[in-house]
């Protein structure tokens, strides 16, 4: 554990537990000395020499006012080091995080993250400073014990000395079977910490659809699980503890039996060797304690293991020359692409070029591989197969801090933090002045918004941005998008965001950066890009194969895929359930501003 523990530590850590190690150690050697010394203290009374256990008592002070100074240097600097290390460990999680792919936070995997950044840190940086005094004290103390017991008869000694490979490996055997049972049991917590975030995400959906039996039925099924995994591990860790308590009172019995062959074969001796069977029961002391800090170092063991996992798992490769992106307007382009999780294909061969300055929409069924190609754009992954090239370059060659400095990116799920209103639009450019922001939050519709709102700009939007719709939540991702100005904007719709005030804030939103961006909309409504330069259908059969290409006006004479979707849509808004309401002031004022097809 002590090399693992210490390859996910940063330097400066490393250098503290390191110090802390050797603090540990030097008490455990101070505590076997001590305990040591207690032997001559005892042989001397017994044989009645008071001068000499006089002498021997004021070496036994001295030595136990320095296990007592060195105690006191342990726990306060141990208590510093665990709170430095579980900080500095906390921050370089994140930190990783913040560079891995963001296509490898799962729903299984965004589950374990609280458990490793808390408990996981808390139980690494408690490692050294607390757990291993246990550890390096059942090891070291005996080994003195055992020296100074050596120096009186080595008979004993040998007798200590045999039992030790016995003691260890009933250590490692319980040890293995109890770990075995305890992965079970973190894989059966980490699944009902998923069926619990599942459950209360999904808890409109589960009462709306009648199906809250189910969602019950399946959180109730893994917290049973989580239960029983959790029992079979209790039941495991009594077996490991009661085995090595009893190997540890079967080395104190032949230690016993041993000094008392050797009392009745030399009773001259009996001062000495009862001091010695005294000495022989602290040696088992120390040993025992490694049997109740087991659980301690299991789980901590287990815990480094997995934040070495996560800090394992590499972020997207840079270059060690990154090249730069070129004045001016920039094109996108993918050539060939190709990705599959798993057997599945997502993009098969996908090729698109979006020239600079214009607006491109992809439109498809769904597992078409539209988002796919967008987040590609973004590089949240990296594609198997092909290239993504912005301005000519592929975007494995460039910088982060370039590549995303020449994006805006808005995404199905928008993603608030808590915060205000402005807060949250300003994330985009903090140092925007008011005319900036005020050009973005008219583009986007965030203007309207916040002259009704309580408190305007500094409104909270909750947590997540839960106190907003999710129509207001993508106004603000659209406006944060926008007063970036990025050379190269991608634009993911958000279904059931998009009410039709919504929607004709979109297709504003889209022509008010046509021409002054490059954009990539990945379209689920299609009055929203009747406007764009080209239009590209997928099909997904294989997916990211291009079926149609063209605008809106010459796809339509097609007659083909693109124009079926757009009669089926039109059609679908004849349909009207009750009196036709009174047209939206929004609506009004952008029909009059020519933004709506």
């Amino acid at each position: 554990m002590i090399r693992d523990l210490f390859a996910v530590l940063d330097a400066r850590s490393a250098r503290a537990n390191r110090r802390q190690l050797a603090r540990i150690t030097v008490l455990a050697l101070l505590e076997g000395v001590t305990y040591g010394l207690a032997l001559p203290v005892l042989a001397a009374l017994l044989r009645g020499d008071t001068a000499g256990a006089g002498r021997w008592l004021a070496v036994l002070a001295g030595a136990t006012v320095l296990t007592m100074l060195a105690r006191r240097r342990q726990i306060t600097r141990g208590a510093a080091t665990a709170i430095g290390t579980i900080h500095a460990l906390q921050r370089r999680l994140v930190s990783h995080l913040a560079v891995l792919p963001v296509d490898r936070f799962t729903a299984r995997r965004s589950a374990a993250l609280p458990q490793i950044v808390t408990a996981g840190a808390i139980g690494a940086g408690r490692g050294v400073p607390y757990q291993f005094i246990s550890l390096v004290g059942g090891v070291v103390t005996p080994a003195v014990v055992l020296g100074v017991a050596a120096l009186v008869d080595w008979r004993p000694a040998l007798v200590m000395l045999l039992t030790a490979p016995l003691l260890y490996a009933v250590h490692r055997r319980t040890t293995a079977v109890v770990d075995r049972v305890e992965e079970r049991t973190h894989a059966a917590d980490a699944e009902a910490s998923a069926r619990v975030v599942e459950f209360a995400e999904a808890q409109a959906t589960l009462r709306a659809s009648g199906s809250e039996g189910l969602g019950r039925a399946l959180l109730t099924d893994a917290l049973d699980a989580a239960g029983a995994a959790r029992r079979a591990d209790v039941r495991r860790e009594i077996t490991a503890r009661v085995g090595f308590g009893v190997a540890v009172h079967l080395a104190v019995g032949a230690v016993v039996a041993a000094v008392a062959w050797l009392l009745l074969r030399e009773p001259s001796d009996s001062a000495l060797l009862v001091a010695l069977l005294v000495l022989a029961v602290r040696f088992a002391e120390p040993v025992s304690a490694l049997g109740d800090v087991a659980r301690d170092m299991r789980s901590g063991r287990r815990q480094v293991a997995r934040i070495g996992e996560l800090l394992a798992a590499g972020p997207l490769p840079v270059p060690d020359e990154p090249l730069g992106l070129p004045d001016g307007g920039l094109d996108l382009e993918f050539r060939a692409v190709g990705l599959a999780h798993g057997e599945r294909s997502v993009l098969d061969g996908f090729t698109l070029r979006v020239p600079a300055g214009t607006t491109t929409a992809l439109v498809g069924p769904s597992g078409a591989g539209k988002t796919t190609a967008l987040r590609l754009a973004a590089r949240f992954a990296d594609p198997d197969t092909g290239q993504v090239l912005v301005g000519g370059t592929d975007v494995r060659d460039l910088a982060p801090d370039t590549l995303y400095g020449a994006l805006s990116v808005v995404l199905q799920d928008v993603a608030l933090t808590e915060g205000t209103v402005r807060e949250n639009v300003l994330a985009g450019r903090p140092d925007a002045d008011a005319e900036q922001l005020a050009r973005a939050a008219a583009l986007a519709g965030v203007d309207e918004m916040v002259a009704r709102l309580p408190h305007g700009w500094d409104t909270p939007v909750g947590d997540r941005g839960a106190a907003l719709s999710g129509g207001e939540r993508q106004r603000v991702a659209l406006a944060r998008a926008a007063l970036r100005e990025g050379r190269v904007v991608l634009l993911d719709e958000a279904t059931s965001a998009l009410d039709p005030v919504n929607e004709r804030i979109v297709a504003r939103w889209i022509a008010g950066l046509a021409g002054r961006a490059t954009l990539l909309v990945v379209a689920h409504q299609l009055h929203t890009i009747a406007s764009a330069d080209q239009i590209v259908v997928l099909g997904d059969d294989p997916a990211g194969r291009v079926v149609e290409r063209g605008t809106h006006d010459e796809l339509l004479a097609l007659d083909g895929r693109y124009a079926r979707m757009w009669r089926t849509r039109s059609a679908a808004e004849g349909w009207r359930l009750g009196p036709v309401e009174r047209p939206d002031p929004v609506e009004e004022e952008l029909e009059e501003e020519g933004a709506l097809p």
